[in-house]
């Protein structure tokens, strides 16, 4: 189970207590590539709706750190860097985690600059 929450900069967390390995690469994602960016979180959950519906094969994008493969039967996430990776095979488990972030991101409170 992951723990998100907004640290006191207004920066979207990952709480790293007692966290599997495999969630640990997708908390770097989540942080690192994805962070407080609304669309990048709609964009992944719409290439993964996209491959499962056979609309297209294979979505891949880099961000900052990471790489994310998605295919019919798994989402692989692989650390640009480190060259640590996790390979999802449960679709439902990685969107409900991004489902959170976009609730995370949306719950921020509105920084003026």
């Amino acid at each position: 189970f992951m723990y998100f929450y907004i640290d006191s900069y207004n920066i979207c967390r990952v709480k790293r207590n007692n966290l599997k390995f495999s969630d640990e690469i997708i908390a770097d994602f989540l942080e690192e590539d994805v962070m407080g960016v609304e669309n990048t979180v709609d964009l992944i959950i719409d290439n993964i709706s996209q491959v499962q519906n056979g609309k297209i094969e294979i979505w891949e994008g880099t961000g900052n750190a990471h790489t994310i493969s998605i295919t019919k039967d798994k989402i692989n996430i692989f650390n640009e860097f480190t060259e640590m990776e996790v390979t999802i095979y449960d679709f439902e488990y990685f969107l409900s985690l991004l489902y959170q972030w976009k609730k995370l991101i949306e719950s921020r409170k509105e920084v003026s600059i």
